[in-house]
C-alpha cells in the first residue's frame, strides 16, 4: 500500500508549481489514473481540486477547456462539439466521467482515446505553465513526448477549434470496449481535411488523410485482439468511411 508523505491541496497555479519542484511530488487530478499506479513508495501528493482549472468558455471559433474540467462536462457542455461530446462518453463508465479529467487524460496519453483523436482533429492546443514561462503547445507535439512536454510544468488548459464537419469509426470486440481501431476525421470551413487515427502508435496520432497511402505508412503493434496486418487494414477502411462522411457535409 502506498504511504503519503504529504498531501498538498494549494489555492493557485503558482503556489502547485512550487509544490511541484519538490523531489517525489506527484499531481493528483481526478484519481483515475494515479491511485491505481500508486506504489509503496512514499508519496507527496498535490491534489489540484482547488486551483480554479474547470472553466469552459467560449470565444467566436475557439473553445477553452480548463485542464480540470471534469469528462462529464464534456459531455454534458452545449458548447463542446457533438462528436467530442460523444467520444468523452466513450472514455469510460459514468464513476469514471465525473472524477476524470481532460488534462488527466492528456497526460496518461491514452492509445486507444478517442477523445484524444478527436482533439487531434480538432486542432486542439495545451497550455503547460512552468515556473518560468507559459507554453501553448499543439497536442500532437506534446503527445509525441508527454514527459518531456509536462517536465516541471503543469496543464492548465486546452483550446480547440468548434466549427467544422466531423465523423468517428470504430472497431471493438463489445460497444463497451475500448475501440481495437479508430478512426476520426473533420474538415474546417475551409474545407482541409484532418485523420488522426488511434490504436495503431504508442498514442492516437495525426496523419495524413490519404487512405490508399495508409497500409505503407503504418506499422501499428499487434496484440490478441488484432494482429499488425488487421490493424492496418482497418485503419485504412475506418479513414475512407470517416473521409467519405465529412467530404458529404461539404
Amino acid at each position: 500500500m502506498a504511504q503519503l508523505k504529504a498531501y498538498h491541496r494549494p489555492a493557485s497555479v503558482s503556489e502547485a508549481l512550487q509544490l511541484l519542484a519538490r523531489p517525489g511530488a506527484r499531481i493528483l487530478a481526478g484519481g483515475t489514473a494515479l491511485v491505481p499506479q500508486m506504489t509503496g513508495a512514499d508519496t507527496d501528493m498535490i491534489d489540484l481540486q482547488s486551483i480554479g482549472l474547470d472553466g469552459v468558455a467560449l470565444a467566436g471559433d475557439r473553445l477553452t477547456l480548463g485542464a480540470m474540467v471534469r469528462l462529464q462536462t464534456l459531455v454534458d457542455s452545449p458548447d463542446v462539439p457533438a462528436l467530442l461530446r460523444e467520444l468523452a462518453h466513450r472514455e469510460g463508465p459514468n464513476t469514471f466521467r465525473y472524477q476524470g479529467t481532460l488534462g488527466g487524460v492528456i497526460a496518461q496519453a491514452d492509445p486507444e482515446s478517442e477523445l484524444l483523436a478527436a482533439l487531434l482533429v480538432f486542432e486542439a492546443e495545451v497550455e503547460i505553465q512552468s515556473a518560468a514561462e507559459t507554453r501553448r503547445l499543439p497536442l500532437a507535439e506534446v503527445l509525441a513526448n508527454v514527459p518531456a512536454a509536462l517536465s516541471a510544468g503543469l496543464i492548465t488548459a486546452v483550446s480547440l477549434a468548434t466549427g467544422g464537419a466531423a465523423a468517428s469509426e470504430r472497431v471493438v470486440r463489445t460497444p463497451a470496449d475500448k475501440p481495437i481501431v479508430a478512426a476520426v476525421a473533420r474538415r474546417d470551413g475551409q474545407g482541409q481535411l484532418r485523420l488522426a487515427l488511434c490504436g495503431v502508435a504508442a498514442v492516437p496520432v495525426l496523419t495524413d488523410p490519404t487512405p490508399d497511402q495508409l497500409k505503407a505508412r503504418l506499422n501499428p503493434p499487434g496484440d490478441f485482439r488484432g494482429s499488425t496486418e488487421y490493424r492496418r487494414q482497418m485503419a485504412a477502411i475506418l479513414s475512407r468511411r470517416v473521409l467519405a462522411a465529412v467530404q458529404a457535409e461539404a
